[in-house]
């Protein structure tokens, strides 16, 4: 077995071997590379484990994070829930292990040519020893009925009472290309505030103009109105029958009109009217409040491994800075005109 490095050249063999993936995730899509290339101009070292005649059989996707707060760090996926390995179907399961081995062999080598100071792994599944493993966050999956009126009667009591809350008070929802202008900057102005407001760096509105280009045909936009006004909006992201909400926002004014709860019954009643048979809640650090908010909806819990291997002696999560934790609760304060424009060039670092 030998490890190569894809390049845009071996494009279509990659895609291939993710078709015929079942464990392949939406952080295995190729267009990754593509729009944090264009967004933040990070490299990217999508490794593919190739059996003797040149036939591929598993892929781990790299993305090279750079940061002067944090320095430098390989993860396998940024800014979204997902990465590690994804094998061939026809890649016997005995076969797994020395493959995911010699793939995070040789990304280990390859870190510490680049000099980074840590490689990072999310995953559903523990990958090599040789990482500390995380289980602070976990991902809920809801079980999705054939439809809207099942699913409604599938929920919690209260969880029903809020939604009913909501149409009381006159709620709308549009579901919209993202190609529509309007929606997106609505989007982009929600999320930007929400991200304000709870103390993190906002990501580029070209950020998010690459993802929606490179995924028309999988994303939409979804705006919950107020008496016509936008109070919560959300990117909507479908892979293979799963719908999920990689990014969302809500206003001070949908906290008061449950907005939030509108805007993920929207998005339920999208994947249901898709087709999907799973909703993702996507991850959260377990007990606090956005989980509990999502495990109310009656979801079943997965286990999110977060595996991190310390490439520089003494290194440490940039979550264990204390200064970090500081600049938090500082943010929260900063002009909203200042977190947009300095905001991004900061978020870009920050591979969470």
């Amino acid at each position: 077995m030998r490890i190569r490095m894809y390049d845009e050249r071996c494009r279509d063999k990659w895609e291939a071997l993710v078709q015929g993936s079942s464990d392949a995730t939406s952080g295995h899509l190729w267009q990754w590379r593509e729009i944090i290339g264009a967004a933040y101009e990070f490299d990217s070292f999508y490794l593919v484990a190739e059996e003797p005649t040149g036939e591929p059989c598993a892929a781990l996707p790299f993305i090279r994070i750079r940061s002067r707060l944090f320095g430098t760090e390989l993860t396998s996926m940024p800014y979204i829930d997902y990465g590690g390995v994804c094998h061939r179907d026809s890649l016997p399961r005995d076969a797994w292990d020395d493959c995911d081995k010699t793939l995070f062999s040789y990304a280990l080598q390859l870190g510490k040519g680049i000099r980074a100071k840590r490689l990072q792994v999310r995953n559903l599944r523990p990958v090599d020893l040789r990482f500390e493993v995380s289980t602070e966050k976990a991902t809920q999956h809801l079980a999705l009925a054939s439809s809207s009126d099942q699913q409604m009667r599938r929920l919690p009591a209260e969880r029903r009472n809020r939604l009913r809350r909501c149409e009381k008070l006159g709620l709308s929802k549009e579901i919209l290309p993202v190609s529509d202008r309007r929606a997106f900057r609505e989007f982009c102005d929600i999320y930007s505030t929400n991200m304000r407001d709870l103390g993190t760096p906002t990501h580029s509105v070209e950020f998010f103009r690459q993802v929606t280009a490179h995924f028309h045909d999988r994303a939409s936009l979804i705006v919950i109105r107020l008496q016509g006004r936008a109070i919560a909006s959300a990117i909507a992201f479908e892979f293979r029958g799963t719908l999920s909400l990689p990014w969302s926002g809500a206003t001070l004014a949908a906290r008061r009109a449950y907005g939030t709860n509108a805007l993920y019954w929207a998005a339920v009643c999208l994947a249901i009217e898709r087709g999907c048979h799973t909703f993702d809640f996507g991850r959260s650090s377990v007990s606090s409040g956005i989980f509990e908010f999502k495990r109310q909806w009656g979801p079943e819990r997965h286990q999110a491994y977060w595996s991190t291997y310390y490439i520089r002696p003494g290194a440490k999560s940039p979550r264990e800075r204390k200064e970090l934790q500081l600049a938090t609760r500082l943010w929260q304060h900063v002009p909203l005109a200042v977190t947009r424009a300095v905001g991004p060039s900061l978020r870009k670092g920050i591979s969470n």
